[in-house]
């Protein structure tokens, strides 16, 4: 068997194998002998069935099985051969219906992604700046308007009205200077137009109004406008307003604390500040084995196949594809979307292979390994997280080949914590 072997790409590889006559008959023969053993036909013994015989009746289905066999044993050899460990799905080019032919030699080319080689000079030492984890007045005084605005409610105000003010308003529609219809506490609100109206024009005079303040807007009666005889024509709004309504956060006190569940403020306060502090802990960690990993990869450049991230673009588009869809978005609006984003995508698919490769080729120097006491601890965490027991958590994983993922989880964890463990943190 002869095996030519050529770049034909970043981390891809191209594999001509050429098969000789005597090894496609050796091979066809064999496929026949065995389809001897295991033929069941009238009149012959099993193992006893002429070869004829099985050509007439079987041998379009085992020249096809023979071909196909002969292929993969032939490219497995070759990459044994060559020591190629190949990633993703090969690509086979040149073989179509035509039956193997002893008589001649089968030569057909495997397209083949492999793993890139990465050389890293350091993964020690690396400086990054130390961050800000301090909880500020401000900081605090954010998370509880955060709080604050949850609570909020639409109360009446003896103010004028505001950007974003609601009012309750009388309204009453005309045509040709004849009132044709009337709606009565109707609510209204300066960013949301009344149909037919100017859109500044409407906020313009709802702005500043009070209550018992009256004015008069021109509008294009809509085709949805309950007259029908007014639809398409213009006319005349007239309205009046009785009530200044704003949203309106509680103020921060001890009954705002307990509907939270918290006695007092300051008790609030506390828990507040305690989860600031952990999520600015968080982004600080975050951010320094962010800096770490990008000078990693701009001091050790290396290629990545590109179809593994074409596969991890259309992962992201899909990604953001459904989710759009259950925004309630239409296949349309969802295609120009991701058109605007493609390239946003490639960026993101090629950084986090890019991501992958290496954090797998530092565990690998560093002797970092995943236990199966750290599987276990994970899933006793996914657990506590899920109000489950590990036992339905671990079954879940094994059913649906989750484990091996989650293993890669811990092990990206811990080279992470590695490399972070291992940086010079200076001063912020």
């Amino acid at each position: 068997m002869e095996v030519q072997i050529v770049d034909s790409g970043p981390c891809r590889r191209s594999l001509t194998i050429k098969i000789p006559p005597e090894k496609i008959k050796a091979h066809v023969d064999e496929m026949f002998k065995q389809a001897s053993k295991h033929a069941d036909i009238k009149g012959f013994r099993a193992g006893k069935v002429p070869r004829k015989v099985l050509e007439k009746k079987y041998g379009t289905e085992i020249l096809a099985e023979a071909k196909e066999t002969l292929i993969n044993q032939s490219f497995e050899s070759a990459c044994s051969e060559k020591e190629i460990v190949f990633i993703g799905k090969p690509k086979i080019e040149g073989v179509d219906e035509t039956p193997l032919d002893p008589e001649s030699p089968f030569e057909f080319q495997v397209h083949l992604d492999i793993k890139p080689e990465i050389v890293i000079s350091r993964t020690r030492g690396i400086e990054v700046k130390a961050g800000d984890t301090e909880v500020s007045d401000e900081d605090i005084r954010g998370g509880l308007s955060q709080l604050a605005d949850q609570k909020r409610t639409l109360q009446p105000v003896d103010d004028a009205v505001e950007e974003g003010d609601f009012c309750k308003a009388d309204m009453f529609f005309k045509l040709d200077g004849e009132q044709i219809h009337e709606r009565k506490g109707t609510q209204l609100n300066t960013n949301i137009p009344l149909a037919g109206t100017d859109q500044e024009v409407f906020k313009n005079n709802l702005i500043g109004s009070e209550k018992g303040t009256v004015f008069e807007l021109e509008l294009k009666y809509p085709d949805s406008f309950e007259k029908e005889a007014a639809r398409g024509k213009d006319g005349k709004v007239e309205i009046h307003v009785h009530e200044v309504m704003r949203v309106i956060s509680p103020p921060l006190d001890d009954e705002f604390a307990k509907s939270f569940d918290f006695e007092t403020l300051d008790a609030l306060k506390a828990e507040v500040t305690r989860r600031i502090s952990e999520e600015k802990t968080r982004q600080n960690r975050d951010r320094i084995e962010g800096e770490i990993i990008k000078t990693i990869l701009e001091e050790n450049p290396f290629e990545i196949p590109t179809s593994l991230i074409e596969d991890q673009k259309k992962h992201l588009l899909d990604q953001a594809s459904e989710q759009m869809k259950q925004q309630g978005m239409d296949e349309r609006a969802v295609e120009a979307e991701l058109a605007k984003h493609e390239e946003e995508a490639a960026k993101e698919a090629s950084q986090r292979v890019r991501v992958f490769f290496l954090l797998e080729t530092i565990a690998k120097a560093e002797k970092i390994f995943v236990t199966e006491g750290d599987v276990d601890v994970e899933l006793r965490n996914i657990a506590a997280a899920n109000q489950s027991t590990p036992d339905k958590v671990k079954k879940h994983y094994e059913e649906n080949n989750l484990l091996d993922d989650l293993r890669w989880g811990v092990r990206e964890r811990k080279v992470r914590d590695f490399l972070r463990d291992s940086a010079k943190i200076t001063d912020k």
